[in-house]
């Protein structure tokens, strides 16, 4: 009798060890300790602004690089040149255009990723944008040793070291804008990203044009380019409907 009295007490503290009885139990924790992630809830991005970037004037040329240090890039790189100046018709290229005052609501984050190319000794793209959570794939497709150093001020600095073709990856936690990147084997290496906490954001193509949809509203838009600087306008959008936004940069002193 008394060893079947201790086994029904072994069982209870047993069950009650494992979360045993009537009561729910609370859900464990997200990983990291911290919170879970928050569902989305995006607004219908049922509007359309959209216009073309220009620069007044001729747009400065770009430099020729120098790459003789390194045989691999000497030989693959045809008429290397650097990247700042991107233009055709009038338009300038490669200008990051984003909402800049407060986003109302919480975004997916996309399930593809965004890839930046390391390929015949420079960065493919040079300009572009990513979303806080959304996988960033860095690739090396050149046999030749790279490096890709993020100078984050917001995000953490990191620097990674490819020394053949491979593929890393990297994911944003905080908004940024910009953050350069910088080859430290390559000097002449350089890009730049937007990292965003919602989707509101696009980058002029080579004619300066561009487009981005969101949700109904007033907006601050700015417009940034890594030689001229930043731009801002106010405009409101109306849903179902598209607005026209233009910005036109003009010479620097330093140009």
């Amino acid at each position: 009798m008394r060893k079947r009295t201790l086994l029904v007490g072994s069982l209870g503290l047993l069950l009650a060890a494992c979360g045993g009885g009537s009561e729910t139990s609370a859900p464990p924790p997200a990983p990291g300790g911290g919170a879970a992630a928050p569902a989305a809830n995006a607004p219908a991005a049922s509007a359309t602004v959209a216009g073309k970037i220009s620069f007044e004037g001729t747009l400065p040329a770009n430099t020729k690089i120098q790459m003789a240090a390194d045989p691999y890039c000497m030989q693959n790189s045809k008429s290397p040149m650097s990247e700042e100046y991107v233009g055709e018709n009038g338009g300038l290229g490669n200008v990051i255009i984003y909402v800049s005052s407060p986003v109302t609501g919480t975004f997916p984050v996309p399930t593809d990723a965004v890839t930046i190319d390391q390929h015949d000794c420079h960065y493919v793209p040079h300009v572009f944008t990513i979303m806080v959570g959304q996988k960033l794939s860095i690739k090396n497709s050149d046999t030749t040793l790279h490096n890709i150093h993020a100078f984050g001020q917001t995000n953490s600095e990191f620097n990674t070291g490819q020394p053949a073709p491979m593929t890393t990856e990297h994911v944003f936690d905080k908004p940024e804008m910009p953050l350069p990147f910088k080859c430290d084997v390559h000097k002449w290496m350089s890009a730049y990203a937007g990292v965003f906490s919602n989707p509101y954001n696009a980058v002029s193509k080579a004619d300066g044009t561009y487009e981005i949809k969101l949700a109904p509203g007033n907006y601050e838009i700015t417009a940034w380019h890594e030689k001229f600087g930043q731009m801002k306008q106010n405009i409101e959008v109306k849903d179902g409907q598209k607005a026209d936004l233009n910005f036109t940069f003009k010479p620097t002193s330093a140009d």
